[in-house]
């Protein structure tokens, strides 16, 4: 039987074959003395920087150290006397011809009898990582750049909208006391329904603006919970008959702290969602649950449901779980709510099912 071993080779053999080993490896490979003399140098090694073994053997290694990095070589040394393997250190090397090459360094001591007499390096080109990094870099920053313009934009727009539309609405109520048609009427009854809800959703887009500008700002005083919900409520019954909203409140009623014009927003936006998303339904249900340290308040419709994949979603900006031409919207309302109640520091979640409807619940701090 061939041994397949190493260990009937002699002391010279075994020499030989690992220089061989080394000196063929595609990873650069280089020795030095504790003092930073280059004892060895593969071809992977002559490959990377430039410099054959003739050259470069019994110069200090920091020929091959930028200036400014010579500190690093003070670090390693360190470590290596200490016994330590540096892994994976990430650094740039000087090339013969001055090129900055960046590399991945892994240092071990050389120990022979007991004695760290000097250093072993592995370096692997790792230039095509680093350019993938700044590229990825690249594209974050240019992406950053190009939604700022776009929040910009948003915000601009929505306050050019603003003046046009308050006046389109003094002209069409002014219209609406001197026209005595009954036809004519309820024409600009539907226009001003339009108007209204144009007027909506500019003002969204100006609350997401601010939001992403960091000046959306709360008026926090002390607010009855259950006087701004009826003040929803109201809201919402004049411009949505079909619908009955239902109020249903347990416990004692307490006062959180907060900005009442935001809260009655996100009460608003969360209802008119239930209306919308449950055209065939005849009721919505407002739940307030009154705790020790926390109000909860439910919306509860028997709409279409989210499927459970897109629950996750629901929040995010511009997200919409269903693409209905019959159904309008942008997909910021939800966004809205969640950033408003969040600054409240309470939380905002939705349990749903497909087909059975949805319960949309957020808290609020009680004023301890």
């Amino acid at each position: 039987m061939q041994p397949n071993s190493t260990n009937s080779l002699s002391p010279e053999e075994k020499q030989s074959l690992l220089a061989a080993v080394i000196d063929t490896s595609d990873d650069t490979i280089i020795s030095k003395t504790l003092n930073g003399i280059i004892t060895s140098w593969n071809k992977s090694a002559e490959q990377m920087f430039g410099y054959t073994e003739k050259e470069i053997i019994g110069k200090h290694i920091s020929i091959l150290i930028p200036p400014e990095r010579l500190k690093e070589e003070d670090y390693i040394i360190s470590e290596i006397k200490s016994g330590n393997k540096i892994d994976h250190f990430e650094t740039y090397r000087r090339h013969k011809n001055g090129i900055l090459i960046p590399i991945s360094l892994s240092v071990s001591p050389i120990i022979i009898d007991g004695e760290i007499i000097g250093a072993a390096k592995i370096a692997r080109d790792i230039t095509a990582q680093v350019e993938a990094q700044n590229e990825t870099k690249r594209l974050y920053e240019e992406l950053k750049s190009l939604n700022s313009k776009k929040d910009e934009f948003i915000g601009f727009a929505s306050h050019e909208l603003k003046t046009p539309l308050t006046s389109i609405s003094g002209y069409i109520q002014i219209l609406e006391r001197v026209i005595t048609d009954d036809r004519a009427k309820g024409f600009l009854a539907k226009t001003m329904q339009q108007v209204s809800k144009l007027s909506s959703l500019v003002n969204k887009l100006v609350d997401v603006s601010k939001i992403e500008s960091g000046k959306l700002h709360l008026n926090k005083t002390s607010v009855d919970v259950e006087a701004v919900v009826a003040d929803a409520i109201q809201l919402l019954e004049h411009t949505n008959a079909p619908h009955k909203i239902k109020l249903q409140a347990n416990g004692e009623p307490v006062t959180v702290s907060g900005d009442g014009h935001r809260i009655e927003q996100v009460l608003v936006i969360l209802m008119t969602n239930a209306i919308k998303y449950s055209p065939k339904a005849e009721e919505i249900g407002v739940l307030i649950h009154y705790g020790t340290n926390q109000v909860k308040i439910g919306i509860k419709d028997q709409g279409i449901g989210i499927p459970a994949d897109k629950i996750p979603h629901v929040f995010d900006r511009f997200y919409r779980v269903e693409d209905d031409p019959n159904i309008s919207g942008l997909g910021i309302g939800l966004y809205l709510s969640h950033q408003i109640i969040e600054r409240h520091k309470g939380k905002i979640w939705v349990e749903s099912k497909v087909g059975e409807g949805s319960t949309f619940w957020f808290t609020l701090p009680i004023i301890s």
